[in-house]
């Protein structure tokens, strides 16, 4: 069974690889055949291209915003362990609701300026699945509000799934973050 929040919350032992993998080095004089053998073994078991994103380009102060975008895992492995989602702008209004839309049986969590989603089945190779956030900006809000949209890919090993986050600290699993990011002016 997911517990969202607490695998949510491992994304801030992950946040600095926003889009880039860990690769491991080797120790000096080491063969050319170890070292490709360390550098595949820190690869991650599923990559994410993040495509079709669209995204409301001008709005004004208090108006409302969509993004929408599409996550496929390009492999070399099903992805079991992922969310989709992103970080919202500093300008959207907190106190108003955050709509969702995405395949049957996606769920969302919302906290702070970070939306994570993730939905009740294996994506495998080659397979996608879309997301589309609408939220309301701040009365107050001016200027270019950025914010990220993508995905976050663990890597744990069957079995491991009900560990909590300490344990999967100690035992060494791997995350990565593949986001692209999106603008809206804020126009009067």
């Amino acid at each position: 069974m997911r517990q969202p929040i607490a695998k949510i919350a491992m994304l801030a032992l992950v946040a600095p690889l926003a889009g880039t993998t860990l690769l491991a080095t080797a120790p000096a004089g080491a063969t050319a055949a170890t070292t490709a053998a360390t550098t595949t073994a820190s690869d991650p078991f599923s990559v994410f291209k993040i495509s079709n994103v669209k995204y409301t380009k001008k709005a004004k102060p208090g108006g409302l915003v969509k993004y929408t975008f599409t996550a496929t895992n390009t492999g070399p492995y099903d992805a079991d362990y992922y969310w989709i989602g992103g970080t919202l702008p500093k300008g959207v209004d907190t106190k108003k609701k955050l709509y969702w839309n995405g395949p049957k049986g996606t769920e969302c969590d919302w906290e702070g300026s970070e939306f994570w989603c993730w939905t009740p089945h294996v994506l495998e190779v080659d397979e996608s699945d879309w997301l589309s956030i609408q939220f309301r900006l701040k009365k107050t809000a001016r200027g270019a509000q950025v914010g990220a949209v993508g995905a976050i890919n663990f890597d744990v090993p069957h079995g491991a799934e009900d560990l909590d986050k300490k344990r999967l600290k100690e035992l060494g699993i791997k995350g990565w973050i593949y986001t692209k990011k999106v603008k809206t002016a804020v126009v009067r």
